[in-house]
């Protein structure tokens, strides 16, 4: 029996179904209710589908090469990954669900947890099909909404709403007559927090879904899983363990990678490409206020390469930094370090390590910056970075940047961003 304190309080996960086609068709109506893939970088595999793609049984992670004739003959429409549209789609998502609950956790690019207040009758459903509304006339994009007393209970009412065609795309799991009924129709190795290892141990233990799980022997559970377990199996009796986080836990390291267009032999464009994904690295950095004490480069062949090849370089700082200027000298180096002539490499990157709070950062002795030049430094990057966003990623820039690119991630079938560059707006001729 619930308590009519637990009623009161609801926690809902919002997902915009099938995202990164959903934002595509958005922008261009030409696409609406047309079979959609998108590709990954470098336009390798499927990483995400239209329901109308899905409909023609065309499977995820496929190599579009092996599938492109396919896709030709049934007229599907093929783009390449447009991360600027989805980030942008995503943060416009996040702001208008912030007007409509309690409290938000951006969980994921197209995913968030919501806390929201039941009205008397405890009713959610009025207030579910208001923000699937919101969002379809604002964005074009469609909502699942799955409703629970927490999170992991949420996450499975999203699962059912997906699932259960008379749910209309909302599931509230606290308002039914027999929960076993739905629990039962959740395989164990599809909830929240069960990963391949454990749901392997569990189905050897005949627990084959979210019922079995709830209704397992606690002390079984503590003594395998240990405290993670427990919160899971609380949460799945209707409990809250895990609380909505509304400030993002600061990030341990940043990486920046990409695989190449076509193999790189020259270390002139090794050191462009590194510098490029550092500048990136970089800018990411300080718009989290975010400083580097250890910077590493690395650079590897291909997979399917019958002389595989991979080596990383690394330095330590004495003094934290985010200035691009010191990291990119830092980068150049260390990318002749990594570079092999007598192999063609497929992907290289950059991490930034021993990330520290800019505010609480502590100077060495040794290489003492003083107060006047860090000021110099901080003017400087906050001009860059401002004028960017102002305008666009590349107003101010790098030179080795501006050479050109032969090795470029190959993007042959990108939509314009018309979100976020006035430029690529449609224009309406009368």
């Amino acid at each position: 029996m619930k308590s009519k304190s637990s009623l009161n309080k609801a926690m809902a996960l919002i997902d915009a179904n099938n995202f990164y086609a959903s934002c595509e068709q958005s922008i261009n109506p030409h696409l609406r209710n047309k079979a959609v893939v998108i590709l990954s970088n470098n336009d390798g595999c499927i990483i995400a589908r239209s329901p109308e793609a899905r409909a023609l049984k065309i499977k995820m992670g496929m190599p579009y090469f092996k599938v492109k004739e396919r896709l030709n003959r049934l007229g599907v429409a093929v783009l390449s990954s447009n991360y600027s549209l989805y980030g942008d789609m995503s943060k416009r998502l996040m702001n208008l669900l912030k007007d409509y609950s309690e409290e938000i956790e951006i969980y994921s690019i197209d995913e968030a947890f919501v806390s929201i207040i039941r009205p008397k009758d405890k009713n959610l459903n009025p207030w579910a099909r208001k923000v699937r509304c919101l969002i379809y006339q604002n964005l074009g994009i469609t909502l699942t909404i799955g409703i629970g007393e927490n999170k992991v209970r949420a996450k499975i009412a999203n699962k059912l709403a997906k699932n259960i065609d008379y749910s209309a795309g909302i599931f509230d799991l606290v308002r039914i007559n027999d929960e076993s009924d739905y629990l039962r129709k959740i395989s164990v190795e599809k909830i929240w927090g069960i990963g391949k290892q454990t749901s392997n141990w569990l189905q050897r233990k005949g627990v084959k879904n979210a019922q079995e799980l709830r209704d397992m022997d606690e002390d079984e559970i503590m003594k395998k899983l240990g405290i993670i377990g427990k919160r899971l199996q609380l949460e799945l009796r209707g409990n809250k363990c895990l609380p909505i986080e509304t400030i993002k836990k600061p990030k341990k390291q940043i990486q920046v990678s990409r695989s190449f267009g076509k193999p790189i032999t020259k270390l002139e464009d090794l050191t462009q490409a590194l510098a490029i994904y550092a500048i990136n690295a970089s800018a990411k950095m300080r718009s989290q206020n975010l400083k580097s004490s250890t910077i590493t480069v690395f650079a590897r062949t291909s997979h399917y390469s019958n002389e595989a090849y991979q080596k990383s370089a690394y330095k330590k700082l004495t003094n934290a930094t985010d200035n691009t200027s010191t990291i990119l000298k830092i980068v150049v180096e260390l990318s002749k370090e990594i570079y092999n002539p007598e192999h063609k490499l497929s992907k290289a990157g950059v991490l930034m390590q021993d990330l520290t709070n800019s505010k609480y950062l502590q100077q060495s002795i040794i290489n003492y910056e003083s107060q006047e030049d860090k000021n110099k430094s901080v003017s400087l990057m906050k001009t860059i970075d401002s004028l960017n966003k102002k305008f666009n990623n590349k107003a101010i820039t790098w030179a080795i940047t501006k050479k050109t690119q032969a090795w470029a991630m190959n993007r042959n079938s990108l939509s314009p961003v018309s979100t976020t560059n006035i430029k690529k707006i449609p224009t309406v001729i009368s």
